[in-house]
């Protein structure tokens, strides 16, 4: 899943890289932390699966419907501000293909190994994925409209919480994965058409 806030508006991409590749370390770190107290939970059962690699393309197919809803819910006039706001934060870091891959990969691992494997255990599915996009700063008092999509993606993070309890922990990365990919890519590509309008225009 996107994990830009208004903070962001200020990341150069260096910053975002050095927080990308924390989110895939340190988040792992935390969650090792984390399942070292627990007698019942151990960091090398997150990794357990019977079929990883079929386990990956469930998730890659479930992640592309999900980021296919995500995109059109954006498109509802109430929620275009949303978009907008992402894609501004696009134009001024100039992402590039391997940029996009790198990060949604990063926090793809990153952040199912911490919330899903290691805090949804002890949480359960529904009250990590609010956590989650809690946590991201999706939900405010302040903008109703971010908060809107912000309860959606608590239903995306809940299906990711459902793949890793059906499947495997490879079935919610690759879910997060290409959910990311997708949403990054399109955000992009209009960040890229707005570039192009505006030199048009002067």
């Amino acid at each position: 899943m996107l994990t830009f806030t208004e903070i962001q508006y200020m990341l150069t991409k260096n910053q975002l890289t050095f927080l990308s590749i924390f989110t895939l370390f340190g988040f792992s770190g935390i969650g090792y932390f984390i399942l070292s107290f627990s007698d019942m939970h151990s960091y090398a059962a997150i990794f357990e699966a019977e079929s990883p690699y079929v386990d990956i393309v469930y998730g890659l197919v479930g992640g592309s419907v999900l980021a296919a809803l995500g995109l059109a819910v954006l498109q509802i006039p109430a929620l275009k501000k949303v978009g907008e706001f992402y894609q501004q934060i696009f134009t001024k870091i100039h992402l590039t293909w391997p940029d996009i891959l790198f990060y949604s990969f990063c926090a793809g691992v990153g952040e199912e190994i911490l919330f899903r494997g290691a805090i949804q255990p002890f949480l359960g599915i529904w009250v990590t994925a609010l956590l989650f996009v809690l946590l991201h700063g999706y939900i405010s008092l302040k903008d109703l409209p971010k908060s809107i999509y912000g309860f959606f993606l608590v239903f995306v993070a809940a299906a990711f919480g459902y793949a890793f309890e059906w499947m495997s922990i490879y079935t919610a990365m690759a879910a997060h994965f290409v959910y990311d990919v997708i949403m990054f890519s399109y955000l992009m590509r209009n960040a890229n058409q707005q570039a192009d309008q505006n030199s048009e225009g002067e």
